[in-house]
């Protein structure tokens, strides 16, 4: 029997070839796979960080609610150390997003377009809304680190108006704050800005601005009214306020006008044009130097338990805004993220994108 040595050869390059092809296709497979596991890992690690952020947020926001902020026993200053922590708060958050975007920069096989996004939601959130955010509050926490007890207030000689340019400048950062959420498209509520509180030496606003001492009545008389005041409509009170330091009279006075005034020639005090103007007055007035009440002297503690109830209002709010605002943004970093695809080579615009 003759073998041909011919044949085999033949044979045995071709299945060497075979062998080196399939070898060579699976290599190449392997190599994709290896590379689409990269991408998975790390988009799925940029993802948990985003989450951890949003995680230490919520935490953030625990930690400084304000609607409890303050109490009886503290000096004004308290509002300043709330601003603080509001302020490291953001300042954290504006830290971990830089450092995402730096993550996200760097993610092997991301697609470009993905990653673009991302990287510009991250830096709108921080220059359209962070930073203006702890640029406000720092100056908000800059005017209210006065001395003197929360509530402050004398049953002999009367009261006293707040600094005007620290109420200014808690109406102005008020309001930029508010344009901030607007402009992100956080809803600013109206609440209810409840019925006009006249003046007279028996009513609640001659604890705000009485001559010599209020009242008996007065002082508890203000905390009801603080009691069922909106803080929503507060807010929006202090936004559109307008300062005067002219003596006190008459009726239809706005928060602003009410906290800075001087305190009125009787005792009655002057009237607010509603329940949130003068409850937001109380805030501005217990919040800022200077500012002191009238009250009988068995009726400090309900002048100071009003003054506490407005000033935590005032803060619940504020940091609600913030909140909103902040998730808000935070959505849409998260909407993009979601976005990431794939990409064969690094630094390549995925199949399909445009």
């Amino acid at each position: 029997m003759k073998i041909n040595i011919k044949n085999i050869r033949v044979k045995s390059i071709c299945a060497t070839l075979f062998i080196s092809l399939f070898l060579s296709c699976n290599n190449g497979i392997v190599e994709e796979l290896q590379k689409q596991k990269d991408s998975i890992f790390s988009i799925s690690n940029l993802r948990q960080g985003f989450l951890d952020i949003v995680t230490s947020f919520g935490d953030i926001i625990a930690g400084t609610l304000g609607f409890n902020a303050v109490t009886s026993e503290d000096k004004r200053s308290a509002v300043g150390v709330h601003f603080d922590k509001v302020k490291k708060g953001l300042e954290d958050i504006k830290g971990k997003l830089d450092g995402l975007a730096k993550e996200i920069a760097s993610a092997p096989h991301a697609d470009t377009i993905g990653v673009g996004a991302v990287k510009e939601a991250i830096k709108k959130a921080i220059d359209e809304v962070i930073s203006k955010l702890i640029d406000s509050v720092i100056k908000l926490a800059g005017v209210t680190k006065a001395d003197g007890n929360i509530g402050d207030n004398d049953h002999s000689s009367g009261a006293l108006p707040a600094n005007e340019a620290s109420v200014k400048a808690i109406i102005a950062e008020v309001k930029s704050i508010i344009e901030v959420a607007e402009q992100s498209g956080v809803k600013i509520e109206p609440g209810s800005d409840g019925a006009a509180v006249k003046s007279g030496d028996a009513t609640a606003p001659a604890a705000l601005a009485a001559s010599t001492v209020a009242n008996a009545k007065a002082g508890s008389l203000l905390a009801d009214e603080v009691a069922k005041a909106d803080p929503w409509a507060m807010i929006n009170k202090i936004k559109n306020s307008t300062t005067n330091t002219s003596v006190l009279s008459g009726n239809d006075k706005d928060a602003g006008t009410l906290a800075t005034g001087t305190k009125a020639a009787d005792n009655n005090g002057a009237g607010a044009k509603t329940n949130a103007d003068l409850a937001a007055a109380v805030a501005l007035k217990a919040m800022t130097a200077g500012g002191r009440f009238s009250a009988a002297q068995n009726e400090a503690g309900a002048v100071k338990g009003a003054a506490v109830s407005a000033v935590n209002k005032v803060l619940g709010v504020l940091d609600e805004i913030i909140r909103k605002i902040v998730v808000k943004k935070l959505d849409k970093i998260g909407e993009a993220l979601r976005g990431i695809e794939y990409s064969e080579t690094v630094g390549a615009t995925s199949e399909g994108k445009n």
